[in-house]
């Protein structure tokens, strides 16, 4: 669904609050690039003001999620083409700590395996 001009700024500028994980940032396709940069930034220094809070012994420890956002910000790098992946790919990674000895776990993690397997061989397929 298109967003308007006034929830596209709030999206870019309070992205924790649109967004559930930092890779539905870079799929959102209401965004522009620089947008998606913006947006991910500003939830890149949210996870690096929480690690330092954290460290400090300010924070309650949860995580942080600075991975997931440094991961987010490099697949926004990638070709067009291949976003796809590597965001179906950081969001499943994402929920395999959360399936953690559930019938899920299995499936998830076979999953991850197939589309790093799927992107090795396209990459050498390339021409």
């Amino acid at each position: 669904m298109a967003q308007t001009p006034a929830e596209k700024i709030h999206a870019v500028e309070k992205p924790h609050a649109h967004y559930d994980h930092p890779v539905d940032v870079v799929v959102d396709p209401n965004l522009t690039k620089a947008q998606k940069r913006i947006a991910l930034d500003a939830l890149e220094q949210d996870a690096r003001q929480l690690a330092t809070a954290s460290d400090e012994g300010m924070a309650g420890g949860e995580p942080t999620g600075l991975h997931d956002v440094l991961a987010a910000k490099d697949a926004l790098n990638l070709p067009p083409a291949e976003i796809p992946a590597a965001a179906a790919l950081q969001s499943l990674q994402a929920k395999l700590p959360q399936v953690e000895g559930t019938a899920a776990h299995a499936p998830v993690k076979q999953a991850i395996e197939a589309i790093h397997a799927a992107t090795a061989a396209l990459g050498s397929a390339k021409p």
